[in-house]
């Protein structure tokens, strides 16, 4: 599918979506850029890239992933941009859309492709220590694309498809706001829950009795906080937005315990559950 892929940020999606594509023959060479050395010798030790090299060399590639903390991608792809040879096709992997797009569309070469995309497909370690070649199996891979489907975007539905992926195309704008309550409102909870418990630990360590639903919850927190850092400023209104309206709806919880309303509070309990049921049941069909 591509000769030379140049992944930039070998982490943990940037090094998954390598070994996606070595293990599927999507490509005959893998360039890493990144600018941690480590990283480029781990990912190079382990077979995710056969060579690094410097940012000015990604004219080599003919397919390049940005997979970097989103707030860097725009300076990143302008940069690329300048540097990319004809009939190249880059993509970001970045779990904010709109930002980026808006601040890139008018400095695309009209002799290259840029797809952003979004593979659903993290995961709380990181590194490319965690990189997977299988993370992105029945996984979705949004694609948002800057105007229409094109020729560039139907080839990057197609490896998508090629590393066992499920294709969704969806407007960049659109995209933020349902991310902001699908996946960045439940990482700021969970970071902010366990400062919470920290804060308590410190003081008493009696809270130490750290139960199922709390790991359970509280798992994404392990995750990368430079990355995370940038999604939260990078979609910032559409994450303020949602804290309030989860704010709301936690004063309401609050408000039916603090009257006693045993009915009001079982309805809302058992609301939820049922649409957890039924988020369960389609996820069993899908897998």
């Amino acid at each position: 599918m591509f000769k030379t892929v140049g992944i930039v940020g070998v982490g943990l999606i940037g090094g998954s979506l390598a070994l996606a594509m070595r293990e599927n023959r999507l490509c005959e060479t893998i360039i890493g850029f990144d600018n941690n050395q480590s990283n480029l010798d781990i990912a190079l030790k382990s077979g995710i890239i056969d060579a690094y090299a410097d940012i000015k060399e990604i004219g080599l590639c003919d397919f390049v992933v940005v997979a970097t903390p989103v707030l860097s991608v725009v300076s990143i792809l302008k940069r690329i941009f300048t540097l990319l040879k004809k009939g190249s096709t880059v993509i970001d992997v970045g779990s904010v859309k709109g930002s980026i797009v808006n601040k890139v569309k008018n400095y695309i070469p009209d002799y290259i492709n840029y797809v952003p995309t979004h593979p659903i497909a993290g995961k709380e370690n990181f590194g490319p220590e965690a990189a997977d070649a299988h993370i992105f199996k029945d996984a979705y891979f949004i694609i948002t694309p800057v105007d229409v489907m094109g020729f560039a975007e139907k080839k990057i539905a197609a490896l998508a498809v090629a590393i066992k992926s499920k294709v969704e195309i969806m407007d960049y704008a659109k995209h933020d706001i349902v991310f902001s309550y699908l996946s960045h409102l439940p990482h700021a909870l969970a970071y902010a829950l366990v400062d919470l418990v920290n804060t308590h630990y410190e003081q008493d360590s009696s809270f130490k009795f750290f139960g199922g639903g709390f790991r359970d919850f509280v798992r994404i927190s392990k995750s990368n906080e430079f990355m995370w850092n940038d999604i939260f400023f990078a979609n910032k209104d559409n994450i303020l937005k949602a804290i309030d309206e989860y704010v709301d709806k936690l004063t309401e919880l609050k408000l039916l315990i603090k009257n006693g309303n045993s009915q009001e509070l079982t309805a809302m309990l058992k609301k939820s559950r049922l649409f957890k049921e039924t988020i369960d049941k389609e996820n069993d069909s899908n897998d």
